[in-house]
């Protein structure tokens, strides 16, 4: 028998009637089927011919539904039988009338986080039973969840799972589970155990609660990568909806480390059962939640030279400062009179003084009045004293600053905080007190609440950034370095960073964002002219030598990034714009360089070959030649099925942006006219990532 053919065919002694395919994958075909005995639907899973020979395979096979049949719950998909028939070997299982979990977030999006939260839990409720008896799935992830139609999410699919007499696994350096959802030690081919699953589903719970994964790339071996060297953006930047403690759940369940994560899946459950009930998470130590007992502490602190009692309401988000009573003593001191002697004058100079005095009054008084005249004229409507914000929702923030004839810039930065409540301003740009034009935008801070962490974050703000990375990576946390200009503070220093000094983060989770001042824009000395020159390769150069190469072409050094890489510490790994395309002459190119702390890379697994992007080749659109000896090509790159719903396309012709929107996955490609004579160099770029690098002969 075809095992791709069983339609309409019978296995087990004509037991199990094959009605339909329903699913394939990489090593069976899954049919719908009729238990002519029980008269009930069951799925069975059909190893593929092309495997019956392998051995090994066929054991695994057998060795998984042993594995499966020993699972009876509720939120796992029961394994009823296991049979091999006229060389065909399957495997009976639960029916389940739905659909899978991938396929419901891909129609709804982000969940609602109380859904995203039960459903983890069912989730974890079937993981935690395989855990009971030392089963370790290995593969978790939506694709693998069943849904029906009353929304009970069942566990399928052990096929690398792995009963094991103790608690961990090697798993020889081979690659298990899919790319997405894999832990950092799998991804390492290191050791797995019962926290491998708790990262997985992690994974698959940031997913429901923004609607993607937190790692995406081109290929298997690029996200792999990612798990094991990048740290994932904080799921409640992601999604400001997500609760603060939620947003501590997701992410200590991705932590990187493996002793960071929850020691078991119980554990996890257990505090996505205290999150929907808005308890106390029973994982945090129980001074974690002083405040919700409303305790007080008494710190004495010396603010100008004097002993101040500070008295902290937990309840409170700022701490009051009530000072001392003092007694205060008016000394009276004897005032010395001073006795003068004045001459007395005659009549007429007693009247000419008065006249002076009176004249003098009167034209200063004259002046002032025309100062605060013309004063008034000048500036009058047009400036306005920045309010503070600090504490406000951003409604009342707008509502202010509008009053003021003031404006809140669209953009807005989102940070932790310790003290300020979610949704409010931590602090804000200009500084209240200054004066500023009327119409000014003022750009806030806003709260996305604690992170749960115990890490105070260092003050490193006006220092130097290698300083600065320095001191965050030896407090155990972690950093991202944008640039902007500043006529304040030194090139090469922190212009601010956020979240702001003093706030509690977790280790090797959430990264401190730090702006870098880089000089004053006026006194750039190479500005851009114009004229394009070509971007050198110094991938593999030293930072000194990179930056010499930079400059030598005509370009500045812009960002310069530190980062996790099997290459040697100090080399360039990474450049952009990339190497020999165009760019605009005194522009900046972006660097990043080894810390030599990763490990090497994993090989991909075959089981994860994944479509590289392509594009078509540039073709006369039939427009002839056109006025000047130019013509016009068209330009097309192909949109990846392993792509995201939404991609974000960019076309650059001689390092000039000529098309640059976001697309729909579903449009399948991108097309952009060119114009022009001779050659020109293109490259097309799809969420951040090149994919194309021609050049078109316009001749």
């Amino acid at each position: 028998m075809n095992s791709e053919k069983l339609e309409g065919k019978t296995l087990g002694n004509n037991r199990y009637e094959m009605l339909e395919k329903i699913g394939t994958g990489g090593m069976a075909t899954v049919y719908k089927a009729k238990d002519t005995l029980l008269n009930r639907y069951v799925a069975v899973k059909v190893l593929r011919d092309s495997l019956e020979d392998e051995k090994k395979v066929v054991a695994n096979f057998v060795k998984e539904a042993q594995s499966s049949a020993s699972l009876v719950h509720n939120n796992i998909v029961s394994v009823y039988d296991v049979g091999e028939e006229d060389g065909i070997n399957y495997m009976v299982m639960e029916y389940v009338d739905g659909i899978t979990l991938k396929e419901y977030i891909k129609t709804r999006g982000a969940l609602p986080w109380q859904e995203a939260c039960d459903f983890a839990i069912q989730i974890g409720q079937g993981i935690n039973e395989a855990h009971s008896i030392n089963i370790v799935h290995r593969d978790i992830k939506p694709q693998n969840i069943l849904m029906t139609k009353d929304k009970i999410l069942k566990v399928t699919d052990f096929g690398i799972a792995k009963a094991v007499a103790g608690d961990t696994t090697v798993v020889n350096g081979n690659v298990l589970g899919s790319v997405h959802y894999i832990s950092p030690e799998q991804a390492r081919g290191g050791v797995t155990d019962a926290r491998s699953d708790i990262y997985s589903l992690g994974i698959v719970l940031y997913e429901m609660l923004t609607g993607k994964v937190p790692f995406d790339g081109d290929t298997p071996v690029s996200v792999a990568l990612m798990h094991l060297e990048k740290e994932p953006v904080n799921v409640k930047v992601v999604n400001l909806e997500v609760p603060s403690d939620l947003a501590y759940v997701t992410m200590k369940a991705i932590s990187k480390d493996q002793g960071a994560r929850y020691a078991s899946v119980s554990e996890f459950v257990d505090d996505l059962h205290a999150v929907l009930a808005d308890e106390p998470l029973p994982s945090r130590d129980d001074t974690d939640y002083t405040a919700k007992g409303g305790t007080t502490t008494a710190v004495d602190d010396d603010v100008n030279g004097e002993e101040d009692d500070y008295i902290v309401d937990a309840n409170d988000d700022i701490p009051a400062i009530v000072p001392d009573d003092e007694e205060t003593e008016i000394e009276n001191r004897g005032r010395t009179k001073r006795k003068t002697e004045v001459q007395k004058n005659t009549k007429k100079q007693k009247k000419e003084d008065r006249i002076a005095i009176i004249l003098a009054f009167a034209t200063i008084l004259a002046v002032g009045l025309i100062a605060v005249g013309v004063w008034w004229m000048v500036h009058a409507g047009k400036e306005a004293e920045v309010p503070a914000f600090a504490g406000m929702t951003e409604q009342e923030a707008v509502q202010l600053a509008e009053s003021k004839g003031l404006a809140i810039a669209p953009e807005r930065e989102l940070s932790f905080s310790d003290t300020i409540a979610e949704h409010c301003v931590i602090d804000q740009d200009p500084k209240a007190g200054l004066t500023v034009p009327k119409g000014t935008q003022i750009k806030l801070i806003i709260s996305i609440g604690a992170s749960g962490g115990d890490i105070p974050t260092p003050n490193v703000t006006n220092k130097n950034i290698d300083d600065a990375i320095k001191e965050i990576l030896d407090a155990g946390l972690t950093y991202d370095v944008v640039e902007e200009f500043s006529d304040t503070i030194a090139a090469g220093n922190v212009i601010r960073q956020i979240p702001l000094a003093g706030t509690k983060l977790n280790k090797d989770s959430d990264a401190i964002k730090l702006t870098v001042s880089k000089g004053s824009q006026l006194g750039a000395s190479a500005a851009p002219t114009g004229k394009t020159v070509s971007v050198p390769n110094v991938i593999g150069s030293s930072a000194g030598d990179a930056e010499s190469r930079i400059q030598s072409a005509g370009l500045l050094v812009g960002t310069v990034q530190r980062k996790a890489s099997s290459s040697a510490e100090g080399t360039v790994i990474q450049q952009s714009p990339d190497a020999r395309t165009k760019a605009m002459q005194g522009s900046y190119v972006n660097i990043v360089i080894s810390s030599g702390e990763a490990a090497p890379a994993p090989q991909e697994p075959e089981q994860q070959q994944e479509e590289e992007p392509q594009t078509e080749t540039p073709t006369d659109n039939g427009g002839g030649e056109e006025s000047g000896g130019s013509s016009t090509r068209t330009f097309t790159v192909k949109i990846p099925d392993t792509a995201n719903d939404t991609v974000h396309v960019e076309i650059l012709v001689n390092g000039r942006t000529v098309h640059s929107e976001t697309h729909s996955k579903d449009e399948g490609a991108v097309s952009a006219q060119i114009t022009g004579s001779g050659t020109a160099e293109v490259q097309a770029y799809i969420d951040g990532a090149k994919v194309a690098d021609k050049t078109i002969d316009f001749n």
